[in-house]
């Protein structure tokens, strides 16, 4: 017994949309002097599940596309990478390229490979670039006072960031 697929793929597009908007509204607000070290969490498993959602489908240039993006939000919350301006704007226009193939998709058309392949070439290069960069931590760690100490945490453990 096969299952259709295609009866979800409203589903997707739906979802999709909605961690779209997420990702976006967590750029926006996202300090890249001293980003939160949760708003980057948020934005990567917004990440993750389009990624996931992509992949069940079969959208392979979406999942590749997801993949990278992926790859750079881990290693600006890990700290590998430095959080820049540059790379929030890179990433809003990554979401909107990404909203437009969506579109395409669900209106039974072809992607603009070239599109995605630019796309992912900035990515890529920002990603190599900025990793030589990396001189402070990604994210804002919470800090607890504890007679008069300054006593810094991670926000999260690596188990908790998905």
């Amino acid at each position: 017994m096969s299952i259709d697929k295609e009866q979800f793929h409203a589903g997707f597009f739906d979802e999709s949309q909605g961690h779209l908007d997420d990702m976006e509204q967590l750029l926006m607000e996202l300090d890249v002097e001293d980003p939160d070290l949760e708003q980057l969490n948020s934005i990567f498993r917004a990440a993750h599940s389009i990624k996931g959602g992509s992949g069940i489908f079969g959208f392979d240039a979406l999942t590749g596309l997801t993949h990278v993006m992926e790859n750079l939000l881990d290693k600006a919350r890990n700290g590998e990478i430095v959080c820049t301006p540059e790379m929030a704007s890179l990433l809003l226009s990554s979401i909107d390229g990404f909203r437009s193939f969506l579109d395409k998709i669900r209106e039974g058309g072809d992607v603009d490979q070239q599109l995605i392949n630019e796309t992912l070439e900035q990515l890529r290069e920002f990603e190599k670039n900025a990793g030589k960069t990396a001189t402070k931590p990604a994210a804002k760690k919470s800090v607890e006072k504890t007679k008069g100490t300054d006593v810094s945490q991670n926000e999260s453990t690596p188990d908790e960031k998905i």
